[in-house]
């Protein structure tokens, strides 16, 4: 007599802090989040300033709020630019000049975007990176599966470097589609890793050069393919540091099997970067509104700054029921 297959058991949370966290989540709308007073100051000394040719009108916070605005409202820059000016008139500040829509374009595609600094601070982090597809142009979806693909369909790739402990984004890359992951890693961590204490990854970063980035005093949470091999070093050339957490793993693999390993080393706090992306293309999607490489790398940075506010105003504290 066969039997069933069991459903496999799924863990129920609970938030502890509902209350803070919902008047969190309301924060998220408010304006306030987006223009504060040193904004405000700025615009008034553009509005003072005599404009001289060659000269720029906006500082890059003014460029950065017009932006920041339209982004989290959902806006096209024209609408972006309408929106700044009614609120400027329901504020009594309608002498204030207003960036129009050719300018916030032009800006964007120099606009510098800090993400953060916690990389290069004097704290110990547990990190991850991961990347995902952004469409850039082209046809839906039911166009795709009734008639096919075109050459005008093309994608980018956006890499996250997140914060395991906090879900923060810490840095940011696009590249096109046909970039290695292991490699854009490796250049995203290079000199910035002396405050790192623990890297969670796919597969995909297990290459012998994103590891040297790392080096040995990082815990590599990294799994090794299934046709790894134990690698060793000669009197000549010895066994490099940075490859004795993969021996390990091998090792331990091969006796153990890779789900005890991943078990026994939280490999799977790794989905905490997965989080991340589905956290980005759940609010703001996934597609790229701008055309040019400069303009959507600004586009992505932005948004990821506009995720780490969301992050500043309260997260909730889940706790497993069962």
């Amino acid at each position: 007599m066969s039997t069933l297959p069991t459903t496999p058991h799924k863990d129920t949370y609970k938030i502890r802090n509902w209350k803070e966290y919902n008047r969190s989540l309301c924060n998220r709308g408010r304006l306030t989040l987006w223009i504060n007073d040193s904004v405000l100051d700025e615009w008034e000394k553009a509005s003072q300033k005599q404009k001289i040719v060659g000269e720029q009108t906006y500082c890059d916070s003014i460029i950065q709020c017009c932006l920041l605005l339209k982004i989290n409202h959902g806006l096209r820059l024209r609408q972006s630019t309408g929106f700044v000016e009614s609120l400027f008139t329901l504020m009594g500040k309608s002498h204030l000049p207003v960036p129009d829509y050719s300018t916030l374009c032009r800006r964007q595609n120099s606009l510098p975007v800090e993400i953060g600094d916690r990389l290069a601070r004097g704290e110990k982090l547990a990190v991850g990176i991961d990347s995902t597809g952004l469409k850039v142009y082209g046809e839906g979806e039911w166009k795709v599966r009734k008639h096919g693909y075109s050459k005008r369909r093309t994608w980018q790739k956006l890499h996250l470097c997140v914060d395991l402990d906090t879900q923060e984004i810490l840095s940011v890359e696009l590249t096109g589609n046909d970039e290695d992951d292991a490699s854009v890693g490796a250049n995203m961590l290079r000199d910035k890793t002396n405050n790192i204490k623990r890297f969670a990854g796919d597969g995909a970063y297990d290459k012998f050069g994103f590891r040297e980035v790392l080096g040995s005093d990082i815990l590599q949470i990294i799994p090794p393919p299934k046709n790894a091999v134990i690698q060793k070093g000669s009197k000549k050339t010895p066994l490099p540091d940075y490859l004795i957490q993969r021996n390990r793993a091998v090792e331990e693999i091969n006796k153990h099997g890779s789900r005890r390993w991943k078990q026994e080393n939280g490999y799977h706090r790794r989905s905490l970067n997965e989080v991340a992306m589905f956290r980005y293309k759940t609010i703001f999607g996934g597609e790229l509104d701008a055309r040019t490489l400069k303009n959507q790398t600004t586009e992505v940075k932005l948004k990821c700054l506009v995720l780490n506010k969301f992050i500043g105003t309260g997260m909730p504290d889940a706790y497993k029921v069962s």
